[in-house]
């Protein structure tokens, strides 16, 4: 038994590796989907044998996809890794098998992206520390700028190469098949080539143009329906639609429809890339389609480009109607089957019994028993957590795309916030890949958690897992997890206290400029053990940049972007000054606020603090106060 459960959980480990490989796949193409049905629509239209032929308009249709695709491909990879920067440095290297082949590089595109960005990502992790400030701009361009050279000569010298090389090694295997009557063995070559993209570098440089010779010669052939044959990939789709699960389940219907209808066979791919089990429906489809045109005679009399089922039709010839549409329609029912048994014995890779049972929290697995929350292995309450962050204020409900079923979500979720008391909490949808800095809450669906992970940069914010965005039951842990943390807030006086206490504030402090006033408010947090001396510069760097003068007879001096490095840990400090200090353009601060904050931790004061200073007579009684208790007790009265 021990065996049998050690191989079940060795082949259970396998598939989700490569769901997750796949789901990386699907994520470089998914964003980027509407350009995909945009480009179809104009070779659909504008092409010379398209509906409405338009030489000029045509034009665009082949830079489109040589050059625009594997570059969103390539900046999207790239951005899913390391943000903006893996983004550029995607696109940049993108570039170097754009220009280093002679054929479509959509494939080359999702190597070097993603590649190039976790390399950056890589060194900027090793010298995030050790970088001197004023050289941060300095050291991120050239980091970036030589990574990406490096990279994008390497793509033009090897990977265009190796990619040309891969399309030798299918033109041979398609000319062998030819030749030995194995022409349904094709699939083999097809399935997994479609989804990569290559399909139309297979079609038209290689099957195009031994189908011309053939029809040349006999009237028709069958190498024009290896790649356009409809039929396998819409039985995979209509698979989906009936026992997938998720957007997929929801989204597939339309791709069908597109893919028969418009001939964009695109759509169906990044189906079969999130789930890659499912090539197989598509490849088995595609071979009793294959062999059944061989039986009966099937073939076109040149290319259905774009390949819907109606420009299949017309160019189907008469002698080889009968076997078209047999051949067609025994693909699409194979694939449905094959589709059927696949998701029914390796799940659609988006179903998990136990999703509204564990959720992720700065990277650490939690469980909720009986609604009360727990770390796993543990007997710890969420108590623990709340060091993690303040009160709840933004959650994303996060999807593929971040356009349907994540919008849906966000509108459920926040019904249900209202309903139980939380209306205060922003919730917004968006994609897995784009997850916001200041978001407390990431709610989606399993198989998107990892990709939210990558997108999401801060370590503090918590992923939970969801079976279904439309169903109000599933979002219970959620609201669960928010009241704890909301109930947490309202008992951490001791948290509250390690980050403002009578130490940290200063009484009747005069200064004879606001430069004085700003190292005053630094040099308490670094006695204080929360920053190190540096943070100071930085605090005066930033007034220098931008006034930290916020209006209301308030200032708040506080570090960079980059200074993370220079904060122990999160500490405030405040400074009366009844007489008042000058910040310039006729602005008298009377109260000096000093802030380190790391990571979100932090957050609870400063939201107490933003309340406070809302109300000019709140500031008063701060710039008037006697003792030291009397502030404390302003900031956190109930």
């Amino acid at each position: 038994m021990e065996s049998i459960s050690t191989k079940n959980s060795s082949s259970s480990n396998i598939l989700s590796k490569i769901r997750k490989f796949g789901g990386h796949m699907s994520g470089m193409v998914m964003p980027n989907l509407g350009a995909f049905v945009g480009w179809g629509l104009m070779a659909a239209l504008f092409i010379p044998n398209g509906w409405f032929p338009n030489e000029n308009l045509a034009q665009m249709v082949g830079p489109i996809l040589n050059y625009l695709f594997p570059l969103l491909i390539g900046y999207t990879a790239g951005y899913n890794i390391h943000g903006q920067r893996g983004g550029v440095i995607g696109a940049f290297a993108t570039m170097g098998v754009i220009v280093g082949a002679d054929i479509t590089m959509i494939s080359g595109a999702m190597i070097m992206g993603p590649l190039s960005a976790w390399v950056l990502k890589k060194f900027d992790e090793v010298t995030q520390d050790k970088i001197k400030p004023g050289f941060e701009m300095f050291v991120n361009n050239f980091s970036l700028g030589i990574i990406g050279a490096i990279f994008a000569i390497f793509a033009f010298l090897t990977v265009g190469p190796s990619i040309r090389a891969l399309i030798a090694v299918l033109t041979t295997g398609v000319q062998w098949a030819t030749d030995n009557n194995l022409i349904p063995a094709l699939s083999i070559f097809m399935a997994p080539a479609q989804v990569l993209f290559l399909n139309n570098v297979v079609n038209h440089g290689i099957l195009a143009p031994i189908g011309y010779a053939q029809a040349a010669e006999f009237g028709k052939s069958i190498m024009f329906l290896v790649d356009t044959n409809n039929g396998p990939l819409l039985g995979t789709l209509f698979s989906v639609w009936l026992f997938g699960k998720g957007k997929a389940k929801s989204t597939a219907p339309m791709a069908m429809f597109i893919a028969g209808i418009a001939g964009i066979g695109e759509v169906y791919f990044p189906f079969v890339l999130a789930n890659p089990i499912l090539v197989f429906a598509t490849m088995g489809g595609l071979a009793v389609s294959l062999f059944l045109q061989v039986l009966l005679g099937g073939g076109l009399i040149g290319v259905a480009s774009p390949g819907s089922l109606i420009n299949i039709a017309l160019m189907t010839p008469k002698d080889a109607i009968f076997a078209n549409f047999v051949s067609i329609l025994a693909g699409f029912i194979v694939s449905t089957l094959l589709g059927m048994v696949l998701l029914k014995l390796f799940g659609s890779g988006e179903d998990n019994d136990d999703l509204a049972k564990e959720f992720n929290v700065g990277g650490r697995k939690v469980k909720t028993v009986d609604n009360f929350t727990m770390k796993e292995n543990s007997s710890k309450s969420i108590n623990e957590l709340e060091s993690l962050a303040s009160s709840v204020k933004k959650i994303q409900v996060a999807c593929d795309s971040g356009m349907g079923s994540s919008a849906m979500g966000a509108t459920v979720l926040r019904k249900r916030l209202k309903k139980e008391g939380f209306e205060h909490i922003e919730v917004k949808n968006s994609s897995a890949n784009r997850i916001d800095m200041d978001t407390d809450i990431v709610v989606t669906l399993e198989s998107l958690i990892d990709r939210a992970r990558i997108s999401g940069k801060n370590p503090n914010t918590a992923y939970i897992p969801i079976n279904n965005f439309l169903k109000d039951d599933d979002y219970n842990e959620v609201v669960s997890f928010v009241a704890h943390r909301e109930q947490s807030l309202e008992s951490s006086s001791v948290l509250s206290k390690e980050l403002l206490n009578e130490e940290n504030i200063i009484l009747g402090a005069k200064f004879d400029n606001q430069l004085e006033a700003i190292k005053a408010s630094g040099k308490i947090l670094v006695e204080q053990g929360y920053v190190k001396e540096k943070y100071i510069d930085d605090m005066v760097e930033r007034n220098n940049n931008i006034s930290v003068y916020i209006g209301n007879h308030v200032a708040i001096p506080h570090g960079l972007e980059d200074s993370q490095n220079q904060i122990i840990k999160s500490g405030i400090s405040i400074i009366q000054v009844p007489e008042g200090v000058d910040f310039g353009e006729g602005n008298t601060a009377n109260v000096i606020v000093g802030i380190a904050g790391k990571n979100d931790d932090h957050l609870a004061i400063i939201s107490r603090l933003a309340e406070l200073f809302i109300d000019e007579n709140n500031v008063e009684k701060i710039r008037n106060a006697k003792t030291k208790q009397e502030i404390l007790g302003l900031i956190y009265q109930k």
